[in-house]
């Protein structure tokens, strides 16, 4: 018996994780290295720069004792 296996097309542009956002820089194309596929940041390819800006501030004011980290917004809790 001949079974045929597809691979399922992915769903296209690549989205933050947080605020569902099309991330900006980042490529589908397997012809692409990894690297060249994702910003080399911090949350590069997973999060967009409007909250990976917001994860760090919430990091140094945690850090700096400024803030609790359960004063920190639940969605962002899980980057810090």
């Amino acid at each position: 018996k001949t079974v045929v296996r597809r691979k399922e097309a992915k769903d296209g542009a690549a989205k933050c994780a947080i605020c569902k956002e099309e991330l900006k820089g980042t490529s589908c194309s397997p012809k692409l290295s990894k690297t060249e596929r994702r910003p080399e940041r911090p949350f590069g390819g997973y999060l967009c720069q409007k909250c990976s800006e917001k994860v760090f501030i919430y990091k140094t004011r945690v850090m700096n004792n400024d803030m609790k980290i359960s004063e920190v917004p639940m969605q962002f809790q899980k980057y810090i």
